[in-house]
């Protein structure tokens, strides 16, 4: 039967399975269909990036075999970091589940009060993960060439491509660890996404995932590690008052929701929309880049650091919108998941 009658005589539409699974992913917003087409319009062109990924990286190994050049194998620390930050997390979950529950505003009850205090005790894990990988990054880079004083270093970003490709860590020698560390946690980010119930926000933070991931692991084997730390310690600090903002957005301490708001504003938009397009990309992509014509692979890594760039200044007006509905009713809301629904 190709549909049933409606109580007003109308047919209604034959569902497909198909479909109905791409709306869920989708959404509502016009916006998750714009995320959706970026995220299909990369593949035609990581297909031929990868097909001379592994002839580049050999060749530039060959090249000089006394130079200690990042390996395959050095992935094995990020599979182990993933599967340590996964058990923490449900280790997280099972045990202060109750207490979170415990500290929600009562308004919430029921079913919606469950997955409210799950969202709090993976926010309080997010948290807890980025300052320890804010406080490891900056150790890493303190006493670095490349760590601006505009990071709180004594180095210039302009110089992050010296000796580029076979440049010396004695300065970081924990670069590396700290570079496979960061993957396995955005590969266990990726993972839980992707297995969790798909929310409004889905594809972009699908693309999102995505995208950081290959920057990472394409970055790592290709020797581009000063540039992929600069890249992540300018995330990592706006994303930590991201996940404080969400551990007391349901509780009853409004004030310091609305400070650690305060920091998402200052660090986003100072280290997201400053540092990131006018120090990073200007120095990491074609524009001042002295060595882009060494870089593999740098036109489809300078768009995805240009995607990059696009979706935090639209989260940037997600979170501005977000600001300005917590002054209007004293309730505060998440970003993506309320504003996206609206």
């Amino acid at each position: 039967m190709a549909g049933k009658l409606q109580q007003d005589g109308e047919t209604e539409p034959k569902q497909f399975p198909m479909t109905e699974l791409f709306r869920s992913l989708i959404g509502k917003g016009k916006m998750q269909l714009i995320f959706f087409l970026i995220f299909l319009l990369f593949f035609p062109f990581l297909a031929p990036f990868l097909k001379d990924f592994n002839d580049t990286l050999q060749w530039r190994i060959a090249s000089n075999p006394n130079y200690p050049w990042p390996k395959y194998d050095d992935l094995w620390l990020a599979c182990y970091s993933c599967i340590i930050l996964i058990g923490l997390m449900l280790l997280f979950k099972f045990s202060l589940k109750p207490l979170a529950e415990r500290i929600i505003v009562p308004r919430y009850t029921g079913k919606e009060r469950t997955t409210r205090a799950e969202k709090l005790v993976e926010s309080l894990f997010k948290a807890l993960y980025f300052t320890f990988s804010v406080v490891f990054g900056y150790w890493v880079a303190k006493d670095s060439y490349f760590l601006s004083w505009k990071l709180g270093g004594k180095g210039d970003v302009n110089l992050m491509w010296t000796d580029f490709p076979f440049q010396s860590t004695e300065t970081f020698p924990y670069i590396r660890e700290y570079l496979m560390i960061q993957l396995g946690y955005h590969t266990q980010s990726f993972i839980v996404h992707i297995l969790s119930k798909p929310r409004n926000d889905f594809m972009e933070m699908l693309l999102h995932h995505s995208l950081t991931i290959c920057l990472l692991t394409s970055g790592y084997l290709m020797n581009y590690v000063v540039m992929s730390h600069l890249v992540l310690f300018v995330h990592d600090i706006p994303d930590l008052f991201v996940y404080l903002t969400r551990i007391f957005m349901d509780t009853k301490h409004k004030n310091i929701t609305f400070l650690s708001y305060i920091g998402i504003m200052i660090s986003w938009a100072y280290l997201r929309l400053y540092i990131y397009p006018f120090d990073l990309i200007r120095m990491g992509s074609f524009y001042d880049n002295p060595v882009s014509h060494e870089i593999y692979g740098m036109g489809i890594l300078s768009g995805m650091v240009h995607v990059l760039l696009l979706m935090h200044i639209y989260w940037y007006v997600l979170l501005v919108k977000m600001g300005f509905k917590f002054v209007m009713t004293g309730v505060p809301a998440d970003t993506q998941k309320k504003l996206n629904e609206e």
